[in-house]
Formats: structure tokens, C-alpha cells, sequence
């Protein structure tokens, strides 16, 4: 495994090579992790989603679908799997009663918990039979790896421009609505019957001609 570690000697196409390089070993790492452990019964998005409430608590459906890249009724269907599975169990939001907040129950801990143990027994097996050097060399990149996997990703262009139309179209029907709800001013009514006429005949006055007879 190679690690990276700069320096001024480095010319920035070393560096870029190296880079790639680790990126790649750590692809191919996590292919074969998935191929040697034994497969799980949930595929990779019904996993993220229990392994994500059980480390930071409560989700919105809507913050799950988002932070996986899924459509909502596909979270909505993962969901409902994992909850008719006792994994998981729906309750409503104290901040908005419209909406649900998703948990992990504690079957759900469980499941999570011995996963990660299998996983983590299986690694530190095959890493004792690496030589000293390479278990030292492990060992050393451990907090990069960590600070890695605990980087938020960004937002691929797709995603982005669909968030951006998303809330597009909210604040379009919240301009909707607001235009629905707005009293349209209207010409105050005059007076009626008799004193109607009275009001809009114009008023004439008679002039006479002195010595003009009336």
C-alpha cells in the first residue's frame, strides 16, 4: 500500500500519480471486502440508511432519500421494509406533526453492531498477517482514513441542479399561494337609488341677462 505523504521534493505529477494510486487500492479494497465477508440479506442503500440511524440518531424520509441519492418513494419503500423487518420504527416529528421521523430500533442497534463486528474481526485477522512494517504503515494512516470516511461528499452536478429546481419550484407555489390569499382592492360602491341620480346629474345653473325677463 502506498501512502502519501508530501513533501517539497515531490513534483505535483508524482503527487497526482501517488494520489491515484491509493485511490485505487482503496477501490479495490472495498470491492473485496464486499465480495469475501458474507452477503447480507439488505442490499447497500437499506444498510447505509440503518448504519446512518444508528450512529447519528433520527431521520426525516426526505434527509435519508438526500443524503443516499435516492428518489423519495424508493427511500419510502426501504423504509417501509426495514420497519416491517422490526429494524426500524416510524414516529412523528415534535416539529412538524405533517412529517415522520425514522429510527432504529433496537433490534435495528443490534443488527448494526454485529455487522460491524464481523467485519472488524475479519479485517484484524487478515492485518496480523501482514508484516511489521505494513502493520505500522496501517496503523499510521488510520486517523486519515478516518477523517476521510467521516467527510461529508459533495453534491454530483446532477444532484445539485435537482435541488436547485426543487426549491425552485417550492418558493413558485409558495408565490402561488400567497397571490391566492391576497384581498384584491376593490372601487368603493356610491350611493343608491333615488340619492344615486341626485349624486351623478350634474349640476347647471341658469344665467339671465339683466333686463331679460325670468
Amino acid at each position: 500500500m502506498v501512502l502519501v505523504t508530501p513533501t517539497a521534493s515531490v513534483s505535483p505529477a508524482r503527487a497526482d500519480a501517488q494520489v491515484a494510486e491509493l485511490a485505487h487500492v482503496l477501490e479495490r479494497t472495498a470491492s473485496w471486502l464486499r465480495r469475501t465477508l458474507r452477503a447480507d440479506e439488505w442490499n447497500a442503500v437499506a444498510l447505509a440508511v440503518l448504519d446512518e440511524l444508528d450512529r447519528n440518531g433520527p431521520r426525516r424520509v426526505t434527509e435519508l432519500a438526500a443524503q443516499e441519492r435516492a428518489s423519495q418513494p424508493g427511500m419510502t419503500g426501504i423504509v417501509s421494509r426495514l420497519e416491517a423487518a422490526g429494524l426500524v420504527e416510524r414516529a412523528p416529528d415534535p416539529s412538524d406533526g405533517r412529517a415522520s421521523l425514522v429510527s432504529a430500533t433496537g433490534a435495528g442497534h443490534a443488527y448494526i453492531a454485529g455487522r460491524h463486528a464481523r467485519r472488524t474481526e475479519f479485517l484484524a485477522e487478515r492485518i496480523t498477517t501482514l508484516s511489521a512494517h505494513d502493520q505500522r504503515a496501517l496503523l499510521d494512516a488510520t486517523h486519515a482514513l478516518a477523517t476521510l470516511i467521516d467527510t461529508p461528499s459533495p453534491d454530483p452536478p446532477a444532484a445539485t441542479a435537482q435541488k436547485a429546481a426543487t426549491a425552485q419550484k417550492a418558493a413558485t407555489a409558495q408565490k402561488a399561494q400567497r397571490a391566492q390569499t391576497t384581498p384584491t382592492p376593490t372601487t368603493p360602491a356610491g350611493p343608491t337609488g333615488p340619492d344615486a341620480a341626485a349624486a351623478t346629474t350634474p349640476i347647471t345653473r341658469e344665467t339671465r341677462t339683466e333686463g331679460e325677463p325670468s
